[in-house]
């Protein structure tokens, strides 16, 4: 096994960094924070109800950590993955064994899987919360499938997601349009495109097995909640 450690380090950092850690310690964000009930008034329908389900596009877009999520999970899959003229972070080495693919597939696989239930998790008022890292899932993507995969889901989910009534429908149909376009355009192997389906319908599987469900930022509830 080929190991490339400044890579893998890089990935790790990327990839399993909290996104409730993105606030702290940021004069801007706080500045943000003493600004929100200035805009609230000014521009009241930028705020969601305390508890709407739904996946709101123009809230959603204009999240500026959201695009950090998609930013850090792009470039944290392809450090990686490999990808754009970069070695994967952890490789097969020549001649070696099929288990020493397998082996690597296991390693990467489990990197992925701490990622994502690290965005996903949070220990909140003493009880487990549930969030949709939805920006983050479409980084990924782009390591797993392909960049034109990535971009055919993404596109798709936000064209129908009107039609879907909350966070656990967006992440399911998104599951199969990563499965479909990721296996469509192949990358690196159907098994990634696969994976990746997994890794999107992992959040909603976890939320049903606890009976909780996916929460929804809203600015409304921002002192009760926190920020995810």
């Amino acid at each position: 096994m080929i190991l490339h450690l400044p890579f893998l380090l890089l990935g790790l950092a990327l990839l399993w960094f909290p996104r409730g850690w993105m606030r702290r310690g940021w004069a801007f964000l706080r500045r943000r924070r003493r600004s929100s009930d200035v805009a609230r008034i000014t521009e009241p329908w930028h705020d969601r109800e305390p508890g709407d389900p739904h996946v709101a596009f123009r809230i959603e877009f204009t999240k500026f950590r959201n695009y950090l999520d998609l930013l850090r999970g792009g470039a944290g899959s392809i450090v990686l993955m490999g990808g754009i003229g970069l070695e994967p972070a952890i490789a097969r080495a020549p001649g070696a064994s099929s288990f020493s693919t397998w082996e690597v597939l296991a390693i990467v696989s489990f990197i992925f899987l701490v990622g994502l239930l690290v965005q996903t998790l949070r220990y909140e008022k003493r009880r487990v919360t549930f969030y949709p890292p939805i920006f983050y899932l479409a980084g990924l993507s782009i390591g797993l499938c392909d960049v034109r995969a990535a971009t055919f889901a993404f596109v798709m989910i936000w064209a129908i997601n009107p039609a879907l009534p909350n966070a656990q429908a967006f992440l399911t149909v998104y599951a199969a349009m990563m499965v479909i376009f990721g296996t469509v355009f192949a990358w690196s192997s159907d098994l990634s495109a696969m994976y990746a389906g997994v890794l999107c319908f992992l959040p909603v599987l976890l939320s049903l097995l606890a009976k909780r469900p996916l929460l929804i930022f809203a600015r409304k509830s921002t002192r009760a909640h926190g920020h995810p």
